[in-house]
């Protein structure tokens, strides 16, 4: 890709820059597009120089970055192939909704169980304020 002697021109400088980035698969066609156009409308010879050097870093990067998710992955797959048959992972349970007792209404099935007999009076006997009673209701 890097030749021994640097360019001469500007457009040997422009070929020079653009031969590693047009094709790599690392790059998008829109950033291939975006910097064939910017290497094209450039004049300055310093900037594209730097541009080129800062090119072959960012492939570098990308390279690398991507080698270490190969890694990552590989590893997760064998230990997924390692993990015991019976193994079902990490599930968190789903919360249930927490109960909440209206007055007047029986106990939730924990409170049911330790509910004394004073509690079951005071919840068969309780009446909100704006109700009547059903025995009024049947003397009207």
């Amino acid at each position: 890709m890097a030749s021994a002697e640097p360019p001469t021109s500007l457009g040997e400088l422009r070929q020079h820059v653009l031969l590693p980035l047009i094709g790599n698969p690392l790059f998008s066609e829109a950033e291939q597009l975006r910097a064939n156009h910017f290497v094209h409308e450039s004049e300055d010879i310093a900037r594209l120089t730097r541009w080129g050097a800062n090119v072959l870093a960012e492939i570098a990067r990308r390279r690398a970055e991507a080698a270490g998710q190969r890694r990552h992955h590989t590893l997760c797959a064998t230990l997924r192939r390692l993990r015991p048959t019976s193994f079902r992972g990490h599930r968190p349970r789903k919360r249930e909704p927490r109960l909440t007792w209206v007055p007047g209404a029986f106990f939730p099935d924990c409170a049911d169980r330790w509910a004394g007999t004073f509690d079951r009076w005071a919840t068969a006997l309780f009446q909100p304020t704006h109700t009547i009673p059903y025995a009024q209701l049947l003397r009207r």
